[in-house]
């Protein structure tokens, strides 16, 4: 049975730069173990409730100013942290870039984005850098919110002692800071706030869980994401909630919305 509110801490604390570096070999770990989360077979192709509940809308509502004005900050921040520089980290407001993400529109084919998570899956398998670093590039290239990107890139280039490494280890901390200080996953008062579906699947990848189990549920007037999860290694389980109301709102029944 999932562990009940009571009987658990939270999960993690916000992660310091050397415990991301754990944090990154055991979503690593999590993807040779269990072959599926990380990739788009699976983390970005297994759809949450949110994108295969059938809504009856053909196309997303019209989006407010502070949608747009997000959107907005989203572009500014993507071009800025495209320069690798930290000082750029330390000016990010991550909780907004994430949203701004979310109604950002550059005109990327998702199927094309998909393709290429199952590209990185493969050069991860083969432990091929050099493939490694030409798909994350690819994947940054169109969006610098994607956490596993910036997490596999830092590991490979730490490798090598890149001096780069160190920015890609601080944009992926910053975004998944960013999800854990929204709440505390243990129920829908205190659900983690995530703006794509893949974000959710990141969360339990750096935490060391695999999913078995999810259920949408509403309750007043926001939708979240239930997931039942194990530790990779066959150990405890837990019930955690994502509040995926403004994904829900824009991506409706739309496959792969987080990508």
């Amino acid at each position: 049975m999932p562990l009940l509110a009571s009987q658990w801490m939270p999960l993690a604390p916000r992660l310091t730069a050397t415990s991301l570096a754990k944090a990154c070999a055991t979503a690593l770990s999590w993807v040779i173990a269990a072959g599926c989360a990380a990739s788009s077979s699976t983390a970005n192709s297994a759809r949450s409730p949110a994108q295969s509940t059938a809504t009856g809308r053909d196309s997303p509502p019209p989006r407010s100013a502070d949608m747009e004005a997000d959107a907005a900050y989203y572009g500014a921040r993507a071009a800025a942290l495209a320069k690798e520089s930290l000082e750029e980290v330390a000016r990010t407001d991550f909780t907004r870039m994430r949203r701004g993400r979310l109604y950002f529109r550059d005109g990327t084919d998702p199927h094309s984005g998909r393709l290429l998570h199952v590209r990185l899956t493969e050069a991860f398998q083969k432990k091929d850098s050099a493939a490694i670093l030409q798909v994350t590039a690819e994947i940054l290239a169109h969006d610098q919110a994607d956490i596993r990107a910036h997490m596999l890139r830092a590991h490979t280039l730490l490798a090598t002692n890149d001096p780069h490494a160190a920015f890609h280890r601080a944009v992926a901390k910053g975004l998944f800071d960013s999800i854990m200080s929204s709440g505390d996953g243990r129920g829908t008062k205190t659900a983690w706030t995530v703006y794509r579906t893949k974000e959710e699947y990141e969360v339990l990848k750096v935490l060391g869980y695999v999913p078995r189990g999810q259920a949408l549920v509403s309750e007043g007037g926001k939708v979240f994401d239930r997931l039942d999860a194990r530790k990779f290694d066959g150990g405890e389980t837990v019930q955690v909630f994502f509040e995926i109301t403004e994904m829900f709102a824009t991506e409706g029944p739309q496959p792969n919305g987080g990508q």
